[in-house]
């Protein structure tokens, strides 16, 4: 996994200047079955966002992180413009499938903003009832998480936000939603699936957008 230390890494760092796009790239978390992000996505299309649902084949995480990520690589590649950069929201699953694309796929060049939305950023004990790949890596204290927080700082650039609720009984431990860098912001959400759905939510992301494009 090649992380902050990469030398490819800090030289698109610090070599690309790009310039910054209202493209956001909404990426759903596990079995999603395309209407989670919807509402999110109209809101933001209706703020002059230019605001796409991304859909990844097998979100069950069966053939784990890795292979999602590139998918989202291919897509990010296909619709933003290469000397832009963009926003990439990710909801559960999908924080933690943009999260090693940005650090171990060198996508961090790409993207000047990085939000997360009740995603397990330090496993979740529930995964442990999820068998495969996918599953394993999401458990609370996998190999995988490991290295991927160890170079959680490389994250910086991107102006991290990660948005969580206490009320979450998915996400558990519920701290592990809280990235540990930038900024973080509670919400009193009920449940994890009402996450992207919720006004509160979305007010927040809307204005940590606008601050990203600053």
């Amino acid at each position: 996994m090649a992380l902050e230390n990469s030398p490819d890494a800090q030289t698109f760092l610090t070599t690309h200047k790009k310039r910054k796009s209202r493209t956001v790239l909404l990426i759903p978390g596990i079995f999603d079955r395309g209407t989670s992000l919807l509402k999110m996505q109209h809101e933001l299309a209706a703020d002059g966002f230019d605001a796409h649902y991304i859909h990844l084949r097998y979100n069950s995480g069966w053939h784990g992180m890795e292979h999602l990520s590139s998918q989202l690589l291919a897509k990010l590649e296909h619709i933003v413009e290469k000397d832009t950069t963009c926003t990439l929201v990710g909801f559960s699953m999908g924080g933690i499938v943009a999260r090693y694309y940005l650090q171990a796929l060198q996508g961090i060049h790409r993207v000047h903003k990085f939000i997360s939305i009740s995603s397990p950023h330090y496993g979740s004990y529930w995964a442990s009832f999820l068998p495969y790949k996918g599953g394993k890596q999401l458990r609370v204290g996998s190999d995988f998480l490991r290295k991927l927080n160890h170079g959680l700082k490389m994250l910086e650039s991107t102006q991290p936000v990660s948005i969580w609720t206490r009320y979450d009984i998915t996400i558990m431990p519920h701290s592990s939603a809280i990235l540990g860098l930038g900024t973080t912001y509670e919400v009193p959400v009920i449940l994890h699936r009402m996450m992207p759905m919720s006004r509160k939510v979305i007010s927040v992301l809307k204005r940590e957008l606008e601050l990203g494009m600053a």
